[in-house]
């Protein structure tokens, strides 16, 4: 499986924060009792979305590390 672009995992790791921020703030304060699983999928998307920030963080700083080494 090859490894996707860097334009989609900015989107895709962009979407994950956005919906885990929305999902958070629904469960959260939204309705008059708070709902755990709302707020729990929240919390899982934006963990997805460090994530996937992070992994490109990486893959950007392993090029440069490439071209300094040689």
């Amino acid at each position: 499986m090859a490894n996707p672009s860097q334009k989609k995992l900015k989107a895709i790791s962009i979407m994950f924060l956005l919906a885990g921020v929305w999902g958070l703030s629904m469960g959260i304060f939204y309705f008059k009792n708070p709902s755990f699983p709302l707020a729990a999928l929240g919390i899982i998307n934006i963990t997805l979305g460090v994530f996937l920030g992070f992994k490109q963080m990486r893959k950007d700083n392993s090029g440069i590390q490439k071209t300094k080494k040689q």
